[in-house]
């Protein structure tokens, strides 16, 4: 009987020390790597990003933000005819963005954390690349959060502040239009335009209904001054209380 006591007094602690431990993936096999390049097929070396299945599900909604948004190949975003299309993409190669959109508090995480983001935050003396980094990190974590999938987890507060949020760096943006251009503001007006469409009256009216969908489907749009329209009808919306 002593010896059974004794066992548990050493191991609860040691199984108490292992549920603790934050379950994290940070991908072991890296692009560039001697295991990435031994595999020939590119869809092969995707597939080793996957993080296994028996993670997947114990692993922390904010880990998994963090994981997601630290995916090794997320340029693959800005290889297909439009974001939305490259973000499917992406989703179909890794678990993880499959996994994140079934998680409750999603919008939440990734809300604290777009909400660190500063769209001016670069330094101008930086270099072309750099800054084109910097805006590309941006542009993704926004076509993110901007999947309808996520938008619809965030209760009414929540979306009150994220398109308060998108309004502010859409401004923040339009300052730096000299380096963001169309490509980099139509993220932010996405997100604004998914969950606003219903109430976008004017501008619909005056860009009609169809450009106003092309754009929410795959972010077609002819013109900046449509993306101007759906922040400053949303800004109107939001003052409101519509």
């Amino acid at each position: 009987m002593k010896k059974i006591i004794l066992f548990l007094l050493v191991a609860i602690p040691i199984i108490s020390f292992a549920q603790n431990q934050k379950a994290t993936w940070d991908y072991p096999v890296k692009p560039g790597s001697k295991e990435w390049l031994e595999v020939a097929d590119f869809s092969k070396r995707l597939e080793l990003l996957n993080i296994p299945e028996s993670l997947l599900k114990r692993i922390s909604t904010e880990e998994l933000v963090k994981s997601c948004l630290n995916y090794p190949e997320y340029r693959l975003v800005f290889t297909r005819n439009d974001l939305q299309s490259g973000y499917n993409f992406i989703r179909s190669m890794f678990n993880g963005f499959v996994e994140i959109e079934t998680r409750p508090d999603v919008g939440k995480e990734l809300m604290k954390v777009y909400a660190g983001y500063k769209p001016n935050g670069f330094d101008l003396n930086s270099t072309d690349l750099e800054i084109g980094r910097f805006i590309s990190k941006i542009t993704y974590i926004e076509i993110l959060i901007a999947q309808t999938e996520i938008l619809n987890k965030l209760n009414p507060g929540d979306l009150h502040e994220m398109l308060t949020m998108c309004s502010q760096k859409y401004k923040l943006k339009k300052d730096q239009q000299k380096y963001y251009g169309g490509i980099g503001l139509q993220t932010t007006a996405l997100i604004i335009a998914r969950q606003q469409v219903k109430k976008l009256v004017n501008s619909k009216m005056k860009h009609g209904d169809q450009r106003i969908n092309a754009f929410i489907d795959n972010l077609t749009f002819n013109d900046i001054s449509l993306l101007d329209d759906i922040v400053m009808e949303n800004d109107k919306i939001l003052s409101d209380g519509l």
